[in-house]
């Protein structure tokens, strides 16, 4: 804009200069007409004084001096010619009447008819000290002519420094509006970068203020709004990140534009969306719709559903994690399938001990007392799956449990009193006084009765089980169940603890495969944690991690 103007106001400049100088030349012809004839008669008079105060040869400064339509005669009173040599007075009766004027000490000038000619005379003195004459004779024409250039020299020079002033102007109002509007520009460019709390409006009543004072009331409008965007922004940003579910927002070509932090695990590296889910990103972007029950991500299984937003080039997508759920689904199906396959058998036996004594048996007193046997056995073996399955369930139905402070040793002293230990096996106790975890004193020693029964049966006397219990990095209490039993393979160890499980037939007892499920079950209500380690034919070890408590927090249960 400020070359614009510059060179708008040189433009003016130049059309004044060039119509100024346009009436100057007009105007100015006959002004120049009578100056024409003023300057015959000063260059004759200047020639004249530097002929009589000039050293030089006179024929040097007549040449010099003549040109520009002038002519020259040096002449005697006698009437021949000093300068320039060779050139005769022409018998001109103009001419003779500028002689005759100087010869007698008058200056004269006149011109010939119809004006084309000036004619001068001024009188001077000869080389010897006699009368002389300096006779000149102008063309008009030629005189009008250096006039007109000399004037045309200074018009331009006039029109030069028009367009300068023209320039300089334009220059310093230019800057002037420039600087204003610059200063606006910049307050607009951090408007557009986010910064609503910067005041644009700019002093004066002119447009610039106008537009100043309007994109200020803009900037108030849209600091409000903004306000009221940036609130939306945060509860939908906060409800993102409160979700369990990966949500993204990816473009056609994969890259992703948006995620909320359960999404996180699921980017690459590179922050890249999943290799597995870009066929159904691409489905959804030519469909509208894509899903997918079950997609298998890693170690992890997934429920996605994708749905095109045509607006902005994009996808939306939400998986949702199903691991946990599909695999407590299976472990259900499981439970219920082995439940009802460990509660068929004894209730086939029943069924075939009762069909028997109704067929006959039942008066044949040995028959009677052997099937009578094996239905007392039937009977009690599903006792004791129903007891443990209510066990089970009681321990589910805790949750978290009401957390409590133990006393480690108590717990192992009413193992110790509880639990018979069989001949040839020793029960041991490694474990401190004064040593508190946090958890249920209950479920605590029925874990352990569990785990010191469950030992027992495993290890052939001679033997041995140690219950240890130490405090580990100030925040664990880990207490062990060692056996010297045969040990458990190492395929095995990872599903010791699964319902129904029961192991190998080298170390197989009778028993439904929930004792130790129901104690690490336990385990997790308190708060804690329960695995196990064994090396085949040395023996096993079972722990139980608790938060540690200090005996000053709290009274032991």
């Amino acid at each position: 804009m400020r070359m614009w103007l510059i060179a708008g106001f040189a433009l003016v400049g130049l059309l004044t200069a060039v119509i100024i100088y346009l009436f100057v030349v007009d105007a100015s012809e006959e002004i120049l007409t009578e100056r024409s004839i003023q300057l015959a008669s000063g260059r004759t008079t200047d020639l004249a004084i530097q002929l009589q105060e000039s050293e030089s040869d006179p024929e040097t400064d007549i040449r010099q001096a003549e040109g520009g339509g002038a002519t020259f005669w040096y002449v005697r009173a006698d009437g021949s010619v000093i300068a320039p040599e060779g050139r005769d007075l022409p018998g001109n009766e103009k001419l003779g009447e500028a002689f005759n004027s100087a010869i007698i000490g008058q200056r004269t000038t006149g011109t010939t008819a119809g004006g084309e000619r000036i004619v001068t005379g001024v009188p001077l003195l000869t080389p010897d000290g006699s009368s002389g004459a300096l006779v000149g004779r102008f063309s008009r024409s030629g005189l009008l002519r250096g006039a007109l250039d000399s004037l045309q020299a200074e018009a331009l020079k006039a029109a030069a420094i028009a367009t300068v002033l023209g320039l300089l102007l334009g220059l310093g109002i230019a800057s002037l509006i420039t600087i204003r509007l610059k200063r606006l520009t910049m307050k607009a460019e951090r408007l557009a970068s986010g910064d609503l709390e910067l005041d644009l409006v700019t002093g004066g009543r002119d447009e610039i203020a106008d537009l100043s004072r309007s994109l200020d009331a803009m900037r108030l409008a849209l600091r409000e709004n903004f306000g009221v965007l940036t609130a939306d922004r945060d509860k939908l940003t906060a409800i993102f990140d409160g979700l369990t579910d990966a949500v993204m927002v990816i473009d056609e070509d994969g890259s992703v534009r948006f995620f909320n932090s359960a999404a996180t695990e699921l980017l690459e590296a590179d922050g890249a969306p999943p290799v597995a889910i870009l066929p159904q990103i691409r489905r959804a972007a030519s469909e509208g719709f894509a899903a997918h029950p079950a997609l298998r991500i890693g170690d992890r299984a997934y429920t996605l559903q994708a749905r095109s937003l045509p607006e902005e080039d994009a996808v939306l997508v939400v998986v949702r994690d199903r691991t946990e759920e599909m695999r407590k689904e299976f472990a259900e199906r499981d439970f219920v399938s082995n439940a009802a396959h460990e509660l068929r058998n004894p209730l086939a036996g029943i069924s075939g001990a009762i069909e028997v004594l109704q067929s006959g048996a039942k008066d044949d007193p040995v028959a009677r007392d052997h099937f009578l046997n094996r239905l007392a056995e039937d009977a009690d073996r599903m006792s004791r799956l129903t007891q443990s399955l209510l066990t089970l369930a009681r321990v589910e139905a805790l949750g978290s449990g009401e957390i409590k402070v133990v006393d480690v040793r108590a717990a192992a002293d009413d193992v110790w009193d509880a639990v018979e230990a069989p001949p040839g096996l020793d029960l041991v106790l490694e474990v401190p006084q004064d040593l508190a975890a946090s958890g249920d004193p209950t479920l605590l020693r029925q874990v352990l009765i569990g785990l010191v029964t469950n030992a027992f049966k495993n290890t052939p006397p001679p033997g041995r089980v140690t219950i240890k219990a130490r405090a580990i990095d100030e925040s664990e209490v880990l207490i062990e169940v060692t056996d010297t039993g045969t040990g458990i393979p190492q395929s095995e160890i990872d599903r010791v603890f699964e319902r129904f499980y029961r192991r190998s037939e080298s170390r197989a007892q009778e028993g439904f495969g929930l004792g130790l499920a129901i104690a690490r079950r336990m385990a997790d209500v308190m708060g804690g944690e329960m695995g196990a380690s064994s090396v085949e034919g040395e023996g096993s070890t079972f722990w139980v991690r608790l938060p540690l408590v200090g005996q000053d927090e709290a009274t032991i249960a």
